[in-house]
């Protein structure tokens, strides 16, 4: 009877380190705002948009179409 007990006592203390464990690991922290322009993907910004064609593919893929001066299929397969 006392194995088990001590059994499941290890059991529930490995269990409890673990969730401590993987809480953690998870890698959160607050980021200043002067340190979120480091971490900004490139991607994000429209300022790179170098004509309408990639205009309309950023468009396509984003599902952000209308309001553009050509006409599109709706598939992005023009």
């Amino acid at each position: 009877m006392r194995n088990e007990s001590n059994m499941k006592k290890r059991g529930a203390l490995t269990l409890g380190l673990m969730f401590v464990g993987v809480v953690a690991s998870t890698g959160c922290a607050t980021v200043q705002p002067y340190e979120r322009g480091k971490l900004a993907h490139p991607t994000m910004s429209t300022a790179d948009l170098s004509g309408p064609g990639e205009e309309h593919l950023r468009a396509v893929t984003e599902g952000a179409i209308g309001g553009g001066t050509g006409a599109g299929s709706g598939c992005g397969c023009n």
